[in-house]
């Protein structure tokens, strides 16, 4: 018997005898569950050509190291945690040392290489685009680096299908903290198409990727415009030590010194339109969290910003409908809680592939109909600037929160016409990326069913 995601008891199933051979004699449940071992034996037995990963590719991981960060970005190398990998916008925050990280050069990556995540939540796979060769990433990703002869963006479609992922799941171990290792996923089966097929799907990975990198850059440009208007911003973060004279006419019911000195005030913006003046500030109630097995999929506030949501629960279609928790293609929505250096009063963008899922009522919604409108304060928010101004507004000691009084009190800066059909383009990009990665994954999906 195994559970489901939400501790329910969901079905008893009958294993092979062969199987339990195969696995070690492991008598975990999970393990023959997913239908990993059956996808295997259908991969393996399929019409085609089948090799170990660990033939067609390096499969490695980085080394365990110490962490030693630094502020100054000319003294350090980006650093990416597992779960940062995913996200559409990588965090350029916390930097190692390049003088006390010896292991420098192997946490770095290449453009093709897949990553798959090792540990907590196995199997999520990220293609190494341009804009990441950048960044050193956590040695909690697995390292696939493909041999010439095999194209690199359909490997990646291929481990991110759902038959792989079940694969991966199943070679699993740990009791708290779910890991894997490359000598778990050497043997991996991995069929093998003709060439023209693996460059067709290639060319949609591909094509996805160096849409994602324009994208960013599109928004690093026009975030550059907006810092440069707002002056200097001389703290480094939230927290650094600031002495300030606040008139009392000023106060505004505020008394909590980050609201009125130092870090979050430092840009200098002069005037610009609300956010209220621009677009509708939408929040709903406490969602009741009944979870369903059909019903409406969930986006919760850190799914919200990966590249590919996956929806982990639904929630009962009635409760989505009676809350208005949907969300709507075209919104922008800003994460409500969590820590300052973290994800609260982040923005991110709703495209088609999420349009109609429900969201937590700490997703705050942004909604106009006017896309240069939309994009001109996502643009905004994304930025330094703007991060800035939207925290401003945040309370709270423990777990500071935004409300959507204080989204709609932003005031948006002007933006030139061609930087805004930029803004447009890049959110454009991402729903073209969005699309061929995966209709590449699908469609390898579907070749491998036939």
């Amino acid at each position: 018997m195994v559970t489901d995601q939400l501790g329910q008891q969901k079905r008893a199933f009958i294993v092979r005898r062969a199987w339990l051979s195969d696995e070690g004699f492991r008598l975990g449940p999970r393990t023959y569950a997913e239908g990993a071992l059956a996808a295997r034996n259908r991969i393996m037995t399929g019409p085609w050509q089948c090799r170990p990963l660990g033939v067609i590719a390096r499969v490695f991981r980085g080394p365990l190291h110490k962490r030693h960060y630094v502020q100054d970005p000319s003294h350090g190398v980006p650093y990416l945690t597992a779960s940062d990998v995913a996200l559409s916008d990588p965090p350029r925050d916390a930097r190692l040392s390049i003088a006390l990280t010896p292991a420098l050069p192997i946490l770095r990556v290449q453009p093709g290489w897949t990553l798959i995540s090792s540990a907590g939540t196995i199997g999520n796979t990220t293609y190494i685009r341009d804009g990441l060769v950048d960044f050193a990433v956590s040695q909690d990703m697995l390292r696939v680096d493909p041999h010439a002869d095999i194209a690199p963006g359909f490997l990646f479609a291929y481990l991110s299908s759902a038959a792989t992922r079940s694969m991966l799941r199943l070679r699993t171990y740990g009791s708290v903290v779910d890991r894997i290792e490359p000598k778990h996923v050497e043997d991996l089966p991995v069929p093998l198409p003709k060439a023209t097929e693996q460059g067709r799907i290639h060319a949609l990975v591909d094509s996805a990727a160096k849409a994602r990198t324009e994208a960013t850059r599109l928004l690093d440009e026009i975030a550059l415009y907006f810092d440069t208007l707002a002056g200097p911003m001389p703290s480094a973060h939230d927290h650094a030590y600031t002495l300030g004279v606040v008139s009392r006419s000023h106060l505004g019911l505020r008394l909590d010194a980050f609201h009125h000195v130092g870090w979050a005030v430092e840009p200098s913006l002069g005037d610009g339109d609300r956010i209220d003046k621009l677009a509708e500030v939408i929040s709903t109630n406490r969602v009741p969290r009944i979870y369903v097995e059909r019903g409406v999929p969930f986006l919760s506030g850190i799914d919200v910003f990966r590249i590919r949501p996956v929806a982990r629960v639904r929630l009962a279609t009635h409760i989505a409908d009676a809350f208005d928790a949907r969300v709507k293609q075209g919104d922008l929505v800003v994460q409500g809680s969590g820590q300052r250096y973290g994800l609260v009063g982040r923005v991110a963008h709703i495209g088609a592939a999420l349009d109609g899922w429900a969201s937590s009522h700490d997703l705050f919604r942004i909604r106009s109909e006017d896309a240069a409108i939309r994009a001109r304060i996502y643009a905004f928010l994304r930025s330094e600037v703007g991060h800035r101004a939207m925290l401003r507004h945040s309370y709270g000691t423990s777990i500071p929160h935004v409300n959507p009084a204080g989204i709609a009190a932003v005031r948006i800066p002007p933006l030139p016409h061609q930087l805004t059909g930029k803004a447009e383009r890049a959110m454009a990009l991402r729903e073209q990326a969005d699309a061929d990665e995966e209709r590449a994954i699908r469609e390898v999906e579907t070749w491998l069913r036939s």
